[in-house]
């Protein structure tokens, strides 16, 4: 009984439990129709709202449209009014234009046909004298034989021995005439010829504005002190004597430290001024320091003198100078005579005598200024070849292709060989005005003297000069006179 219960109570619950579950079904599926009958008329709902804004914004955008072609179709209808404007203004000026150039062209063919008649009348002018002149000639050729047999006749000679007759009588005039004129010429020569002079140097050194050389050679060398000097003789003077034997000189040095240096070459002893100064600042000097410094500066230098002979080479204008030629003109600024660097001094001499040839005339100042720079190239080789530097500087630069006239210019400035040409003696009044210039040469005592005493005695030689001071090494001379004797007039003629 029991169990008979407990089945019948198992089935109710189970049949409970289905028809719960298909009551839950069942609202499910209504729940389910409710959500989706709610989505569907929120979707009709959304559906017709997107409708209407979508009608809204065409409609806007027709609008918008609308007002954009109607602002586009104005803006277009003003441009295209300015357009025809442009165009009637265009064609306006196009007609005005056009009308001036019909004018101007009609013009300008009536002025040419008119030109074109002038012509013509004046080439038959032309042809009419031309017949003139025809017939004038044939008459006068006419009349010319007529004269001819005429005085053939009277005289009973030839017409080509008259000929030679008058030929020679003209030729006798002329050369009359031409000694006259040559005698007159070197008569004014001779008695202006210092005037002329010194007027063609005057104006000459007027215009020669270089500034002057003050470069003077220093033949020694001061070793500042005593290590200084123990540092560059070395261990028993090897140092000293590798120096003297790599540079080919004599060195000798005294007890004040001074270094003098024996050699008849200027570049060699340029090249141990500068090695000595270069070894004075090195720590510690032997051979083989000694060798590095020797070898660098002689590089050095050989490229200073060809860098000194190109430069000096341009600057007169010679650049087709030979390179050794060059060489040689920049070597010569460790040459000096009289104390006078004689690398500025060739430099001064092709200018003046450039400008002397200037004005002189007949000579070309472009050879005058490269004979003067060349007439001293012979001392930069004096040391080693036997002879005058003139002739030495010939026959060097006459073997590397100078011409004979700047050859014979250059050996003849000191007279080893007689001047024959205006070069040679431009040549010789240039150079002796570099070298006669004031401070460009040093003098002795004795002949500084005695140019003291001669000018005073020139100055003491005038009537009434009490005393005469000599100032600026002879460029001044001032004079006291005796104011009974001489007048304030009578001085002004006496200066």
């Amino acid at each position: 009984m029991a169990d008979a219960v407990w089945i019948l109570t198992g089935a109710s619950v189970a049949i409970g439990l289905v028809a719960g579950a298909a009551l839950g079904l069942v609202l499910r599926r209504v729940r389910d129709r409710q959500v989706v009958r709610a989505a569907e008329q929120q979707a009709d709902d959304l559906l017709r709202e997107a409708r209407a804004d979508h009608e809204a914004a065409l409609a806007e955008a027709k609008e918008r449209a609308e007002e954009t072609r109607e602002s586009v179709l104005a803006d277009l209808e003003e441009r295209f009014s300015d357009l025809r404007s442009s165009v009637a203004a265009k064609e306006e000026t196009y007609r005005s234009k056009r009308s001036q150039a019909d004018r101007d062209y009609n013009t300008d063919a009536r002025d040419i046909q008119k030109q074109a008649q002038d012509l013509d009348e004046r080439f038959e002018r032309i042809a009419e004298a031309q017949g003139e002149f025809d017939r004038a000639k044939a008459e006068r050729t006419a009349l010319k034989a007529q004269v001819i047999d005429l005085l053939a006749r009277r005289s009973e000679s030839d017409p080509s021995a008259m000929r030679q007759d008058i030929l020679r009588e003209l030729e006798e005039e002329a050369r009359v005439a031409a000694k006259k004129f040559s005698a007159a010429h070197e008569e004014d020569a001779r008695l202006h010829a210092d005037q002329y002079a010194k007027r063609i140097l005057s104006v000459a050194l007027a215009r020669f504005a270089r500034a002057s050389c003050t470069e003077r050679g220093i033949g020694t060398v001061e070793i500042p002190t005593d290590s200084s000097r123990d540092k560059l003789l070395g261990a028993d003077g090897q140092v000293w004597k590798a120096l003297e034997r790599l540079a080919d000189v004599d060195l000798t040095i005294s007890d004040h430290n001074m270094v003098q240096i024996g050699s008849y070459d200027p570049v060699k002893r340029e090249l141990v001024t500068r090695c000595l100064e270069k070894l004075l600042t090195e720590k510690k000097v032997d051979e083989a320091v000694l060798r590095r410094v020797f070898d660098k500066t002689k590089r050095d230098l050989g490229n200073r003198i060809e860098e000194d002979g190109r430069r000096i080479a341009a600057e007169h204008g010679q650049q087709d100078l030979h390179v050794e030629i060059k060489r040689m003109l920049g070597s010569l600024r460790y040459r000096y005579s009289f104390a006078q660097n004689q690398h500025f001094h060739v430099s001064e001499v092709g200018w003046l005598c450039g400008l002397l040839a200037q004005e002189l005339g007949g000579v070309d100042p472009r050879d005058a200024r490269r004979s003067g720079l060349l007439h001293d190239v012979g001392k930069a080789m004096d040391y080693a070849i036997d002879g005058g530097h003139a002739v030495i500087g010939a026959d060097f630069i006459k073997e590397r292709g100078e011409h004979e006239r700047i050859v014979h210019a250059v050996r003849a400035h000191h007279f080893e060989e007689q001047p024959n040409s205006d070069l040679a003696f431009l040549v010789i009044a240039a150079d002796a005005i570099s070298g006669a210039r004031p401070g460009a040469r040093r003098s002795t005592v004795n002949v500084y003297n005695q140019k003291i005493e001669a000018l005073s005695t020139i100055g003491d030689g005038f009537p009434g000069v009490t005393r005469t001071l000599v100032f600026n090494a002879g460029r001044e001379v001032r004079i006291l006179v005796d104011g009974g004797r001489v007048s304030d007039e009578q001085s002004l003629v006496l200066c």
